[in-house]
């Protein structure tokens, strides 16, 4: 695509310096006909106006030997300011990346724009190109998002870890530090790890999970993502993961002092309300805790 070789098309393109075969691909784009429009506009722009006879006038008071190419040259200078500032602006939309963030214990609804649902969950960023959108159809993640769409509309959502490539359904993608993760709840997905050849196809009921590099398939029986409904869980995952959900959620430091985080746990806790999930987490596990008077850091020891 034109956007992952060379973002300078839609510049050289209104200059008239594209080659006949840049030029051609570009006319094949189902965005070409908009980006023709909007520069044809450009023509309808109002210039400055200019009264030759009153700027000679005051010139003359000035200087004793008007120059007229004075004033045509400042006349020229102005309008192609004004050109100029009009392609900028153009570029400035087309190129502008568009990006959604969520900070601790947040959550974001919004639509894309081939009218895909997304749901982010907490302290996660997604963002996308508005130039190309329908010739690219990507967008970015890093955090956990919620993807809803219909049949035959396809798009690509790119991670650290790799893209999923989505034609109609509902999915859920996460992507946390060295953690991956994508669960199907309808249609089917499909996933290509980086620096691989290898293409996952995870179909309705199923998921896959990566810690590492290492990618898992495993079933499920949810229907949706808990953390929708303000509650995390987990089957059979590390001490470690579970805290870290528990930071993003609540955006509370850890501090561990002897616990064994590389215990197993299989459970959930709240979204809104840090005791309970505290209790939640650490009182079967045998760990004690003491959380501080403004509930920013937590002290985790074994006894």
């Amino acid at each position: 695509m034109f956007e992952e070789k060379d973002d300078t098309i839609l510049a050289r393109w209104m200059a008239g310096t594209l080659t006949s075969e840049e030029q051609s691909k570009l006319e094949q784009l189902p965005d070409f006909k908009d980006y023709e429009r909007i520069v044809q506009g450009l023509d309808r722009f109002e210039k400055p106006i200019f009264n030759k006879e009153y700027m000679r006038q005051r010139i003359k008071k000035k200087i004793d030997k008007p120059s007229k190419v004075k004033v045509l040259q400042l006349k020229s200078v102005l309008v192609a300011a004004s050109i100029a500032a009009s392609v900028i602006l153009i570029i400035g939309v087309f190129f502008n990346e568009v990006t959604h963030k969520t900070i601790a214990g947040e959550q974001l609804a919004f639509a894309l724009p081939n009218g895909a649902k997304v749901q982010m969950n907490a302290k996660s960023e997604l963002s996308y190109t508005r130039f190309f959108w329908k010739a690219g159809k990507k967008v970015k993640l890093q955090g956990e998002a919620l993807f809803e769409t219909s049949k035959g509309n396809e798009f690509h959502v790119s991670t650290e870890s790799g893209v999923v490539s989505v034609l109609g359904t509902r999915f859920n993608v996460k992507s946390r530090a060295n953690m991956f993760e994508v669960k199907c709840f309808e249609g089917k997905v499909s996933f290509k790890p980086k620096k691989s050849k290898q293409e996952i196809i995870i179909e309705k009921g199923e998921s896959v999970k990566g810690l590492q590099g290492i990618y898992i398939e495993e079933s499920i029986e949810e229907t949706e993502p808990e953390w929708i409904k303000g509650w995390s869980s987990f089957n059979n995952v590390s001490l470690q993961e579970v805290l870290d959900e528990l930071q993003i959620q609540y955006d509370v430091t850890i501090e561990n002092s002897g616990a064994n985080l590389s215990e197993r746990f299989s459970g959930g806790f709240v979204h809104d309300n840090l005791n309970m999930a505290l209790k939640t987490i650490l009182e079967p596990m045998g760990i004690k805790y003491e959380l501080s008077n403004d509930n920013k850091r937590v002290k985790i020891w074994s006894p």
